[in-house]
């Protein structure tokens, strides 16, 4: 688990789901986009963990929030959720109000600058804050100046790739298979995001839509299945992203999310090993075609 594992608590949660006012000005009071209980379950299905709202009879809000976190600081991704959170996009309804763009966007930026601030007078104790850096966020010790490199764009390389079964040996050697489907899976997007950052020299705003952005590292890359190719070639191709669609949606009802009920699938030592060299093919072979057009 990563450091991201101090913003479950109930003060910064209230704050991310729109529970506490942040700028009040002139009669505006502010906060960050309200997020109802289904609002909050949708958003984690939209992220690979499924949560269902119960109506009347449910968790609190701030629950579902603090599940979601738990479980995305279990695969890193604490980082893609609070980009997704933060975006300027979200806000057309705290906004409605404010009718000049630039008016919209200086209190779009008081309201991320307080969320901040609020939440790292919560983190005081833990010596940490949060910062945002290259446009991502990240947690930095309290004093510390020196420049932190993104992660992701940091690590991928061929290499890494290659390195995933040093990465799952303790999972395999554990019998933690569903950990192994998350790892795969995050492996994967890791390799897409850095492809469409690197292309861009810009963050890419990730919201957990795994099929959005294979469609777009695909049409960058220009490895859509085309007329004009080989029957057999587009054969390859169309079974490669057959693959990739299993291992999402394994993910998505199984691994550590804990998935119940009929969807979930039973995985064995063997069906997680596949996955993973799946996973280490798919992510080699789009990651190669990417490096080889940059040369």
């Amino acid at each position: 688990m990563s450091d991201f594992s101090i913003l479950t608590s109930r003060k910064i949660i209230d704050i991310l789901i729109g529970d506490t006012i942040l700028v009040d000005d002139r009669g505006l009071r502010l906060t960050m986009p309200y997020m109802s209980g289904q609002e909050l379950c949708d958003l984690s299905t939209q992220f690979g963990y499924a949560q269902t709202y119960v109506w009347g009879g449910g968790k609190s809000r701030w629950m579902y929030m603090q599940g979601l976190l738990k479980q995305l600081d279990k695969v890193d991704k604490v980082p893609f959720l609070l980009s997704y959170l933060f975006d300027f996009s979200r806000f057309e309804r705290v906004l409605e109000q404010v009718n000049d763009i630039n008016r919209k966007k200086d209190y779009h930026k008081q309201i991320v600058d307080n969320a901040i601030s609020m939440i790292n007078s919560s983190l005081m104790f833990s010596q940490k804050e949060l910062r945002v850096q290259n446009k991502q966020f990240v947690l930095a010790t309290i004093g510390d100046n020196a420049f932190i490199e993104t992660p992701v764009i940091d690590k991928v390389s061929l290499d890494y790739v290659r390195n995933l079964p040093d990465r799952i040996k303790t999972d395999f050697d554990t019998q933690n298979y569903d950990s192994v489907v998350t790892k795969s899976r995050t492996l994967i997007e890791e390799v897409l995001i850095h492809i469409m950052e690197s292309s861009s020299n810009n963050s890419y705003n990730y919201n957990g839509d795994f099929k959005k952005l294979l469609k777009e590292v695909k049409e960058l890359l220009g490895i859509r299945q085309k007329s004009e190719w080989d029957k057999r070639v587009n054969e390859m191709l169309s079974g490669l992203e057959k693959i990739m669609d299993a291992i999402i949606g394994m993910r998505n009802s199984n691994s550590d999310a804990h998935g119940t009920g009929q969807s979930r699938i039973n995985i064995k030592g063997r069906e997680a090993r596949l996955i993973a060299n799946a996973a280490m093919m798919y992510s080699e072979y789009v990651l190669s075609i990417y490096e080889s057009q940059q040369k």
